[in-house]
């Protein structure tokens, strides 16, 4: 029995197949020539326990015993890559991890891997088709702490910060600023805040817990009933509200000392600081009308 030298590009072999039904298979594809040799062949070299389903390519194949060892092998699982961008939240990655076939549960992703919040590192990945959600999270972890300067937790430590605390600013800077330039100057405004008592006062905190993200909050809105309401609470929220971008995250311990309290962000993206409350109220009424 041998190839008989025109063939598909590939075959599948569905799940549950015996020996019988993948040798009919290989014949239909012009595989082999004799389709009732094939379970005797395998059987002798102990392959007929062994053959895998899935989509085989075909590609310098000479012979039935090369198929066998192919089969018994399996198909190497299908490399997805796929780049998580910078500021995107748990629920986010599990959205796009779902649509292009990585998990099957977006809903068991979120549930492993919400603690998680703020150190998946945004980067872009290769995962397996079908790859555990474990392993998921582990890679983008790994990333995390690999990107991470190593001195990062002692200069957070100089701006009065922890780890968690520098990342879950990291995460609020990472929403407010649109521009990298701005975003050592933002983290600033939230620093000097933190350190007069000051409530933060980022819509993007209040955005997290809100089902329908809005681009302008409502009076209602900024009143919610939440520890992420940086409106009436001080200090920072329980966890990050995303997942940083290594700028964010230097913006943090590489905010320069200023003397900015407030900030707006122009229709264009750029951030205008300023240092009382009448001067930010006037940059409002300049850019947004009164």
């Amino acid at each position: 029995m041998c190839l008989t030298g025109h063939f598909s590009a590939s075959f599948n072999v569905p799940r549950g197949s015996s020996v019988r039904e993948i040798g009919e298979v290989l014949a239909e594809h012009r595989l082999i020539i004799d389709r009732f040799s094939f379970p005797f062949i395998a059987r002798l070299l102990h392959y007929d326990k062994d053959l895998k389903s899935g989509e085989y390519p075909v590609k310098d194949v000479h012979s039935v015993f090369q198929i066998l060892d192919i089969l018994s092998k399996g198909v190497a699982p299908k490399q997805i890559k796929l780049t998580i961008p910078e500021g995107f939240t748990v629920e986010d990655i599990a959205k796009v991890l779902y649509q292009k076939g990585v998990i099957k549960s977006s809903r068991d992703f979120i549930s492993k891997a919400q603690k998680y919040e703020g150190f998946l590192f945004p980067d872009t990945y290769f995962f397996l088709k079908g790859e555990s959600v474990e392993s998921i999270i582990k890679k983008m972890k790994d990333q995390f702490y690999k990107v991470l300067p190593r001195d990062y937790e002692e200069r957070a430590k100089e701006k009065g910060l922890t780890l968690y605390q520098a990342v879950i600013l990291a995460s609020i800077v990472e929403k407010e600023a649109k521009f990298d330039e701005d975003r050592p100057l933002v983290a600033s405004v939230f620093l000097n805040r933190l350190k007069v008592g000051m409530p933060l006062q980022s819509d993007a905190t209040i955005n997290y817990v809100l089902k329908n993200k809005k681009l302008w909050l409502t009076d209602k809105d900024l009143k919610i009933n939440s520890p992420y309401n940086t409106y009436t609470h001080t200090g920072l929220p329980p966890t990050p509200i995303c997942n940083p971008g290594l700028k964010s995250l230097l913006a943090v311990v590489n905010a320069p000392r200023t003397d900015y309290y407030y900030f707006i962000t122009t229709r264009s993206g750029k951030a205008v600081f300023e240092k009382t409350l009448e001067e930010h109220n006037r940059d409002i009424r300049k850019y947004y009308g009164p």
